[in-house]
């Protein structure tokens, strides 16, 4: 790995190899206002307070908050689909981000060209030293239950790998099998996303140890964070879980 990769790698990843990343990208993609979202730069600082390691947003958040995230490492965000790869590696060099995200749909009847074009954007990115995460959902945004198992989300995870991504967020699969395969498949580190919001945050802290304990190097959270009532106290208590080793027990008495 070439000198700026590994430096913005290390950046978002800490020397315990783990991240913790808060998402914010939400009100690009959705079609309905995003509550919680209308503001970020609201409570960003008291997130990266409280241990977030990296966020990961859009270009008009990342224009609005600017001077709030100087140091706060910076993942910009994308749909699969960008017209010209070059402009969008460009975009994140001019901005000074420390990685690109974008979304892939292994195997999408409804979007068979995600794969291709994301090896396009992985390929133009380490001309430059950009690092590149991949947000895999197999068979698309809408795909069938069927691809809902470890097998298949094996499968999506290491084509992707192939296809050049540095790193891996994708979701946690509950009581369907080994996720370990998952993790192995994956070649490059692997984070899991935070799903839908919660009011309890047991659940979510559960899962996050039982998928760091699988092999996961992290996580990339968003609604249980943002949309949390005390987003700094949830962020404390899941970098507490990420980089500390704390139990679910030690961690949900930030929350006290």
């Amino acid at each position: 790995m070439e000198f700026g990769k590994q430096r913005r790698m290390q950046r978002i990843f800490k020397s315990d190899g783990r991240t913790l990343i808060v998402a914010m990208d939400h009100a690009a993609y959705m079609p309905d206002v995003v509550l919680g979202l209308q503001d970020p730069g609201r409570y960003i600082q008291e997130i990266h307070a409280a241990g977030a390691d990296a966020v990961m947003t859009t270009l008009g958040t990342i224009r609005k908050i600017q001077s709030k995230i100087i140091d706060f490492p910076v993942i910009l965000s994308m749909e699969s689909d960008y017209p010209n790869v070059a402009d969008f590696v460009d975009q994140g060099m001019r901005l000074g981000v420390d990685m690109l995200k974008c979304m892939v749909y292994p195997f999408s009847p409804e979007d068979p060209s995600s794969l291709n074009s994301f090896a396009r954007l992985a390929n133009a990115a380490d001309k430059w030293g950009m690092p590149v995460m991949a947000e895999v959902f197999p068979g698309g945004m809408n795909g069938s239950k069927e691809w809902n198992t470890v097998e298949k989300l094996s499968s999506c995870v290491r084509v992707t790998a192939e296809a050049g991504a540095d790193v891996i967020k994708t979701f946690y699969l509950d009581n369907t099998g080994d996720f370990t395969s998952v993790i192995e498949n994956s070649l490059v580190p692997l984070v899991v996303l935070g799903g839908v919001k919660s009011d309890d945050p047991l659940p979510l802290l559960e899962r996050i140890a039982l998928c760091l304990d699988k092999g996961a190097s992290g996580v990339a959270i968003g609604r249980n964070i943002w949309a949390h009532k005390t987003p700094g106290a949830i962020t404390r208590a899941i970098a507490a879980v990420v980089h500390e080793g704390s139990s679910v027990g030690d961690a949900v008495k930030y929350l006290s």
